[in-house]
């Protein structure tokens, strides 16, 4: 019953460099992000090495996360969470009504006990400190897988450049609730960022003062040019990366309406990255059928 078929490890370039993807046939091709992908009634099972875009938004879109101390509430349930689950934290930021959480897992089981944990614990700190009852999130989390390498360069940057889309502030810098100042060494007690994660997916791996540099200087050059485009595929697409990594997931997605579409970049995200990023989109059933880990199997 079902398909079946299997993700064999995929080469990944840094931000500079042109990822590639190994054949479906068990030959290692370099650093893995989706190794081993088993499909059963078009379900993807026991994913594996992936990073995972997560936006989770508050009910009715209400501005739950306004007063700076429930932002901090929630940093510190995820600072918890990243200790108590097998998860680690590249990047986030938590936003007056909604969160972005940039995370790298080991399977996708840990994506989802984590964000469980996350959406109960604070919802729970909210209502219990307001006195109030009734729902604090709006229906479930989105995530999105994301390729390494170029394509989480791209998706990084997005998330970094949040607030400034928002018109909060001028320079991530100015939001503490963000992984600005983990990501550039400004902080250092009470990290959550993995920086050292961050940058082996993004093959940048034993170049701390290279990432640093890159990192900033980006993000300098992005807020001087008024970059404040929105682009929604790294929040509504079921994944995103280059063109043929997109492609070999959709073959394994149950039927249905399901497109590969170009990313629509409002700025060169990817200094010297020629290759464009793709999504794959879905409906939300399949998208909700695609991520539900309930139904995985172990290996």
């Amino acid at each position: 019953k079902g398909s079946a078929a299997i993700f064999r490890r995929m080469r990944v370039g840094t931000p500079e460099t042109t990822p590639t993807v190994g054949a479906m046939t068990g030959r290692d091709s370099g650093f893995g992000q989706l190794a081993e992908a088993t499909v059963k009634r078009g379900r993807m099972l026991n994913v594996t090495d992936c990073c995972v875009h997560v936006t989770h938004r508050c009910h009715n879109r209400q501005f739950l996360l306004r007063f700076q101390r429930d932002r901090r509430r929630y940093v510190a349930r995820l600072r918890e969470a990243s200790a108590r689950f097998d998860i680690d934290v590249l990047d986030y930021v938590v936003t007056s009504n909604h969160v972005h959480l940039l995370l790298w897992a080991p399977h996708l089981d840990a994506v989802s006990a984590a964000m469980q944990f996350l959406q109960g614990t604070s919802a729970r700190d909210y209502n219990r400190r307001k006195h109030r009852q009734g729902a604090y999130w709006s229906d479930r989390y989105r995530p999105t897988l994301i390729q390494n390498g170029a394509h989480l360069s791209r998706c990084l940057f997005y998330i970094g450049m949040n607030m400034v889309r928002a018109h909060a502030v001028q320079h991530p810098g100015e939001w503490a609730a963000c992984g600005y100042r983990e990501l550039t060494g400004r902080r250092q007690r009470y990290r959550i960022v993995n920086r050292e994660r961050l940058m082996q997916c993004l093959g940048m791996a034993e170049r701390p003062a290279d990432f640093q540099r890159w990192y900033e200087t980006r993000i300098h050059d992005l807020c001087a040019a008024g970059y404040h485009a929105r682009e929604p595929a790294w929040t509504e697409a079921a994944a995103v990366g280059s063109r043929e990594w997109v492609q070999k997931l959709s073959q394994v997605v149950a039927v249905g309406r399901k497109s590969v579409v170009p990313v629509d970049s409002g700025a060169d995200l990817a200094v010297g990255e020629r290759n464009a990023s793709y999504a794959l989109r879905l409906s939300r059933r399949q998208a909700d059928a695609l991520f539900d880990t309930t139904a995985t199997q172990k290996s």
